[in-house]
């Protein structure tokens, strides 16, 4: 009785360990009947290693230095007159004066010459001889100090009053002329000196300087041709 309570009790350990090793162990051969299926595991293969492709290596050759020697080239003799057989070849002396091409330097401005300018003489006004009448030679007196004094209309007035004492007095014309020109009016100018040119007759001193004080009046108006034929009928007297 102790016997079987014993074999019941180590059964249930028993039993499953022969189940496992029945597992493990492949079924017998039946003889006749189908083939028997066994449980094979899967075989891993091992991948290859990858493949390195190397690199394409560039041989460079180095190119030789050349030694560069310069050579010095001796100047070429000159030749002589009729050698080369051209009939234009230039003789010495004419060598000579031929002027050397002025060298152009990069960004450097080149010299301009200034246009020639005409520069009129100088206008000097001369004193005309004073009138034989007291009153107009007072009036000529009180004109002359008026214009120093810088009172240029007081004293074109004056030489007004003078003029209507002797409206044929040349020197009065050239007096109010140069009042003229100090005013600025060089035409206005002009047309008087006109006017004292006519009248003085046989006064060639002051017929000269009647067409320099034209000259000068013109050369104020920029007219440098008329100017030039005034100083040229001046020159005449």
């Amino acid at each position: 009785m102790q016997k079987r309570f014993i074999l019941l009790c180590v059964l249930p350990v028993v039993l499953p360990g022969c189940a496992g090793l029945y597992e493990q162990q492949s079924p017998a051969p039946v003889y006749g009947g189908p083939a028997p299926v066994y449980r094979q595991r899967p075989v891993q293969v091992p991948l290859p290693p990858p493949v390195q492709i190397p690199e394409p290596t560039v041989k460079t050759t180095p190119i030789p230095e050349f030694n560069q020697q310069v050579v010095p080239i001796a100047p070429a003799p000159a030749p002589m007159p009729g050698e080369t057989g051209d009939s234009l070849a230039l003789l010495p002396d004419a060598e000579a004066s031929v002027a050397a091409p002025t060298p152009v330097v990069p960004g450097a401005t080149l010299p301009v010459s200034a246009p020639e300018t005409f520069t009129p003489p100088p206008f000097q006004p001369i004193e005309p001889s004073a009138s034989s009448s007291p009153a107009v030679g007072a009036l000529v007196t009180a004109a002359n100090q008026n214009s120093q004094a810088g009172n240029l209309d007081s004293a074109i007035a004056t030489i007004e009053r003078a003029r209507s004492i002797e409206p044929n007095n040349a020197g009065l014309y050239y007096k109010l002329a140069l009042l003229r020109i100090k005013q600025g009016k060089p035409k206005l100018a002009e047309e008087l000196a006109k006017k004292a040119a006519l009248l003085a007759q046989g006064d060639r001193h002051l017929k000269k300087h009647s067409w320099l004080l034209i000259a000068h009046a013109r050369e104020m108006q920029k007219d440098f041709d008329g100017a030039q034929a005034a100083r040229d009928k001046a020159a005449g007297f």
